[in-house]
């Protein structure tokens, strides 16, 4: 059933959009302004708004990193011209302790963009299937699709006109030919049904549905007469956008808003601070980075020719909305006493260093250099498991021990070879 709210692991997140969509759309509904157009637009500063400590921090960080770019050019200077495994390993290590000294988090960008994926995915679900999740919306059709409903042959009527006309309903068509009762379980699923295609035609597909697809009963052409005015009011943008179909890949005024994704997507990305450490890493992700600001441009301008306008208004707006943030808190940290800030932020790091080895837990720089063979700290080499390998690291045939009165090994084994290797360098007798 195509208009059934989202199942899956986003639907949670698409029915809580949904119902803040819904409130949205009804506060102005009863200011008296219908249009799905304003409750996107306003519904995604909402979502921003709430996104916008993600995005500080982010800000934050990057701005704290090029404040103490000094330090990290010291780093840099240091181990100039090393190119050998332990020195790269340890400017890697200073230059992550540097970054936890100062609560500077590189993949907060990462997280901010992994908020917003299940979001979009969400509204997606919301967007394509608006009268699932409004109910103002579902009553402007509803009579619509009991009228088609109750003609003769509609099941076999609707399905044939959808393969034919609506070129994005992939989902299974329903049967219910042999449904009679529209209050039923089976029944409301074929309204639902009727409605999700209706909801995905424009006046001139309707204008069809009712004058040729179901002319054998009035009833349907006086419903579309009495609701399509209003359909299409509410479902209308600037120029007579519709918002229920995607702009293709065709001239029309809809490409307006795949060229506002692009356009903002690019100024939100290029306004975005990006700053390189000296870390071949990390400086690597920056320019991976950099890279993402041609191609995520070029990807949002695909993605919003081929679905809904709707949810092309939302990334348009959601990139706009990011780019003003963005100028805003650089401008605000430009201006800002970066000292205090710095500080402030040291000593913020400084109580979660504490509290984090309080709990024994150990943070990424510890680990990698536990990784590489170099504890974080002396007590972790004196653990059992590293002086086992530091014993047996070393171990060759000339200094394997063995008791030959306690030996349990194997003849012919490995170890039984060794020590009999080892008794013939001791004593030059074979056994």
């Amino acid at each position: 059933m195509i208009l059934t709210q989202a199942t899956g692991i986003f639907s949670p997140i698409t029915w809580v959009l949904g119902k803040i969509f819904s409130g949205i759309y009804a506060v102005f509904f009863g200011m008296g302004v219908e249009s799905i157009a304003l409750s996107i637009i306003v519904f995604t500063v909402l979502i921003r708004l709430i996104l916008f400590p993600f995005n500080l921090k982010t800000t934050r960080s990057s701005k704290i990193q090029q404040y103490l770019r000094p330090e990290f050019n010291k780093i840099n200077k240091k181990y100039k011209g090393k190119k050998d495994q332990n020195s790269i390993f340890a400017q890697q290590k200073e230059t992550r302790e540097l970054q936890e000294k100062y609560g500077i988090k590189m993949s907060q960008g990462c997280v901010t963009a992994l908020i917003q994926l299940p979001v979009f995915i969400g509204l997606y679900n919301v967007i394509q299937n608006v009268p699932a999740y409004v109910g103002k919306i579902r009553i402007l059709y509803q009579g619509i699709a009991e009228a088609i409903f109750n003609t003769a042959n509609s099941s076999n009527l609707i399905t044939e006109f959808a393969s034919k006309n609506i070129t994005r309903l992939t989902t299974k068509a329903v049967d219910f030919a042999s449904v009679t009762d529209a209050a039923s379980a089976k029944g409301e699923q074929a309204i639902n049904y009727i409605i999700d295609i209706l909801y995905k035609c424009d006046t001139d597909m309707l204008s069809k549905l009712g004058n040729e697809t179901f002319a054998s009963n009035a009833q349907v052409a006086a419903e579309i007469a009495a609701h399509s005015e209003k359909i299409n009011h509410v479902n209308k943008f600037i120029f007579d956008i519709n918002l229920s179909e995607a702009p293709g890949f065709k001239w029309s005024w809809a490409l307006i808003i795949p060229i506002a994704a692009f356009l903002f997507q690019f100024l939100s990305m290029k306004v975005t601070p990006m700053t390189e450490t000296g870390d071949p890493q990390q400086d690597a992700q920056m320019k991976t980075m950099r890279k993402m600001m041609i191609i995520m441009p070029v990807f949002s301008f695909f993605v919003t020719v081929n679905v809904p306008a709707g949810l092309g208004l939302y990334w348009a707006t959601s990139a706009f909305v990011s780019f003003i943030i963005t100028v805003l808190t650089n401008y605000y940290y430009d201006h800002a006493d970066m000292e205090k800030i710095v500080e402030k932020q040291k000593e913020k790091a400084a109580v979660a260093i504490a509290k984090r080895k309080a709990k024994g837990k150990v943070s990424l720089t510890e680990r990698l250099t536990a990784g590489a063979g170099q504890p974080a700290d002396e007590s972790q080499s004196r653990t059992p498991a590293n002086r086992t390998v530091s014993k047996y690291g070393n171990m060759n045939l000339k200094n394997y021990e063995s008791d030959a009165t306690t030996s349990t090994t194997k003849k012919g084994s490995l170890a039984d070879k060794a020590g009999a290797v080892k008794r013939f360098n001791d004593t030059g007798v074979n056994d």
